[in-house]
């Protein structure tokens, strides 16, 4: 996922972790309110008790209001706890999706331009090291994934068929079961089936 994709995604997430911040504010300063109240009620049973008063029933109802509140407090708190492990798991998620689309996608050049099993062997291997060179990792982190294809086609020598290889991504990773959970990177059309080319007994592995 890009610099601009992944502050989107942020901005919309901080949202409402905002509002449940603000929310538990309040209701921290009600607690105050009510323990103030409770305070003021025991100074006067204690200094100056009112004729008829039933202070028992004051601090009773006081308390109870205290711990409903403290009970909202509660649930609030994990609330905001549960939308922040929410978020983080739903941007792993897109950064891994995108990451993965880009290195189906340089397998899927390296198989086709590949012309027997041996040299497929041979160029799998040598893109799945290179692709773990740091480097690449951030330009991966970086680039929408058409720049990356299109960058790294250009730096390994491959022919810069970008929508070609991210199509054939596409097809791998629906195979595979994975699916976008948002329009990160859609292919420009919808995938069409690809005939294997001659004399290659399978895609490569991508482990």
């Amino acid at each position: 996922m890009n610099k601009a994709q992944t502050d989107s995604a942020t901005e919309a997430s901080a949202a409402p972790q905002e509002e449940r911040a603000a929310d538990l504010c309040v209701v921290a300063e009600l607690v105050e309110i009510q323990m103030s109240i409770a305070r003021a009620t025991q100074q006067e049973a204690l200094q100056a008790p009112q004729p008829g008063a039933d202070y028992c029933q004051r601090i009773a109802t006081v308390a109870r209001s205290v711990r409903l509140t403290l009970l909202l407090k509660d649930k609030l708190s994990r609330q905001v706890d549960e939308r922040r492990k929410a978020a983080a798991k739903r941007e792993a998620a897109q950064e891994d999706f995108h990451d993965l689309r880009v290195k189906l996608a340089m397998l899927a050049a390296a198989y086709e331009v590949s012309k027997d099993n041996e040299e497929i062997q041979r160029r799998v291997t040598e893109v799945r090291e290179q692709l773990e060179r740091p480097e690449v990792v951030e330009l991966i982190e970086a680039s929408r994934a058409e720049v990356a294809v299109a960058a790294l086609c250009r730096r390994w020598g491959f022919p810069v068929q970008v929508k070609q290889w991210l199509e054939m991504a596409d097809e791998a990773m629906e195979q595979l079961g994975f699916l976008p959970s948002d329009d990160d990177d859609p292919p420009a059309d919808p995938p069409k089936p690809r005939a294997a080319a001659p004399g290659r007994s399978k895609p490569p592995d991508t482990g």
